[in-house]
């Protein structure tokens, strides 16, 4: 059957371009045999259990090298869908993706081929020995990035890293408050400059063996010893003691306010001393990877874990390219799934914006030329104009920041073609990067369009690979259009947006530019909440006034999950909380 599929297809591609149904073709078995490269004897063996599929009609000629007639009586697409089905019910997924990534046909078509791959990747259970296991497929539009908690800055990898790793502490946003994770206690002296946490008996690593308070000191020594882009959020620690094995106390040089809030995150992720691992595998989280590939990661819970276990048994993560979708699809059960299943909208922290590329020469560095891109870059009239995930005009990371914000000019071409001749732009093309994925990609179209309308040539730089080639590589372009989200936890991750060695906006600023956060950012630990804020905000005035980053607008993220799907809860990034899901059996 797997053949029949793949050879009707063949055929219908190399004979039939106008994609004829019911209408004879003339072709010779001899043309058949060099299409399929097989004998003449097996194209008569083919056509025969093509025609036994009800596929075609043959009508053999009559006489050696005389024309037959060839009738195609279905579409390639519905062939293509019996062909995906296929492979689908052999778990053959690589093969299911790269099939329809490579399909040249119509949007409807290529729509319905990546319905039934979403109906695939959905919850279900699978009878596995003598119990059912309960199954969640995910499905990523981007290549998964490297999970190593010294170096991590993008969304998708934290959150899974929290899934596979654990921490001292947790935040919750809700309350604002600690909770015990790994340390049960914790406590401090009074100018804040010794913290000592009391370790949880018996919490296991995936591997089997005890987690100690050795493994908290081995995880600061690890972040250290990779020079980690994060180690400036740290440079209060002057040294990691462990005292026995459920005791670590943290020695800073000056007292810090925030140190709970460091505890917290991924970079503190506690990971196993005995084991030096590149990538973090191995961690006492929830869940543990049992799979690790290019197009697929598994995750199964774990069975030791010191908390709840999780309910689900297995998560699958299929990674492929970008195509036509720009929601989240959790689990899809029904055909037409989108309109059959219920739609989870998330507004986010961060937004969609604008940074340039002041390491190299050129004339982003001229401020009314920074002006002029404020105004075609307009957050009010994306969203009139392009919809989509756009809900607020931004001029702020953070949405409440953003509605009380009130600008003195909104965006005018007319204005922006002034700027334009006043910063001397001598008409040269410029490079516009952004990730290739579906809304990035349109909202690039749509500022080059509007910056043809002034005269403002931009050559379009998708990044299709990793982020990596967008940071330092050949999709590096003058203007670059990015996307930052923010964790619950907003001010440590905005303390972090702006300080971070290793992310996007650093590697975008002059060394100038760089010293001047530095600056504004030094001593912001050592202050209660409200001065804290008051110094972040005093970084975004500095953002907008000189034009570093132009904020575009904040964004809704949605999810797709099957109905009988329970315990949702939308945490970080606007990725569920995985521990929590649970499917009610029909």
């Amino acid at each position: 059957m797997d053949n029949d599929a793949i050879q009707y297809l063949q055929l219908y591609d190399k004979l039939n371009p106008q994609r004829l149904h019911h209408t004879p073709l003339s072709v010779t078995v001899a043309m058949l045999a060099e299409m399929l490269c097989c004998t003449p004897r097996n194209v008569k063996f083919i056509l025969r259990r093509l025609e036994s599929r009800n596929w075609i009609i043959w009508q053999p000629g009559r006489g050696r090298g005389n024309t037959s007639q060839l009738q195609f009586l279905y579409p390639g697409t519905d062939i293509m869908e019996i062909r995906v089905r296929q492979l689908l019910d052999k778990d053959r997924v690589k093969e299911a993706l790269e099939l329809i990534g490579t399909l040249d046909t119509d949007e409807h078509s290529r729509e319905r081929l990546w319905n039934i791959l979403h109906v695939y990747l959905g919850m279900h259970s699978e009878q596995e020995e003598s119990s059912v296991q309960d199954v969640l497929r995910m499905i990523r539009y981007r290549p998964l990035e490297k999970l190593n908690t010294a170096s991590v800055f993008t969304a998708f990898e934290v959150f899974i890293l929290r899934q596979i790793t654990d921490t001292l502490l947790a935040y919750d946003a809700g309350s604002g408050q600690f909770l015990p994770r790994v340390a049960h206690r914790w406590e401090h002296n009074e100018d804040h400059t010794i913290w000592t946490f009391y370790l949880r008996k018996g919490v296991r690593f995936h591997d089997g063996t005890l987690l100690t308070a050795r493994d908290v000191q081995y995880t600061w020594e690890r972040l250290c010893r990779q020079q980690s882009s994060a180690l400036w959020l740290y440079r209060d620690i002057r040294e990691v003691e462990h005292k026995g094995d459920h005791v670590v106390t943290f020695h800073l040089q000056r007292s810090n306010l925030f140190f709970l809030h460091l505890i917290t995150n991924v970079y503190m992720a506690i990971l196993p001393a005995h084991i030096e691992q590149e990538e973090c595998r191995i961690g006492s989280g929830p869940f543990r990877i049992s799979e690790l590939t290019a197009n697929k990661l598994s995750l199964l819970a774990f069975d030791d874990y010191y908390g709840l276990r999780p309910v689900l048994d297995r998560v699958d993560v299929w990674f492929m390219p970008e195509q036509g979708h720009n929601g989240r699809l959790y689990q899809i059960t029904e055909r037409d799934d989108q309109m059959a299943s219920r739609q989870i909208n998330h507004p986010v922290l961060g937004c969609r914006y604008l940074r340039f590329d002041f390491r190299s020469a050129g004339i982003q560095h001229h401020p009314r030329f920074r002006e002029c891109i404020r105004h075609l870059y307009d957050g009010n009239k994306m969203m009139r104009e392009l919809g989509g995930d756009r809900i607020a005009a931004a001029y702020s990371l953070l949405p409440w920041k953003s509605a009380s914000y009130r600008p003195l000019q909104e965006g005018s071409l007319t204005v922006a073609e002034q700027l334009l001749r006043q910063s001397g732009y001598d008409g040269s093309e410029l490079g516009l990067s952004f990730l290739d994925k579906k809304e990035e990609q349109i909202e690039a179209q749509w500022l080059q369009q509007q910056a043809a309308r002034i005269g403002l040539r931009l050559r379009l730089l998708p990044c299709t690979q990793s982020y990596g080639t967008m940071l330092y590589g050949r999709d590096r372009g003058e203007i670059m259009l990015g996307m930052e989200i923010l964790e619950d936890d907003w001010e440590w991750d905005m303390i972090n947006f702006f300080g971070n060695e290793g992310n996007y906006l650093y590697h975008a600023l002059g060394h100038e530019q760089q010293l001047q956060l530095k600056s504004m950012l030094e001593g912001i630990m050592q202050l209660e909440q409200e001065q804290r804020e008051e110094i972040l905000d005093r970084i975004e005035r500095r953002m907008r006034e000189e034009n570093w980053v132009i904020y575009g607008n904040h964004l809704n993220q949605q999810a797709y999950f099957n109905r009988n799907l329970y315990g949702l809860h939308i945490e970080s990034f606007g990725f569920p909380n995985l521990s929590a899901l649970w499917i009610r059996k029909k």
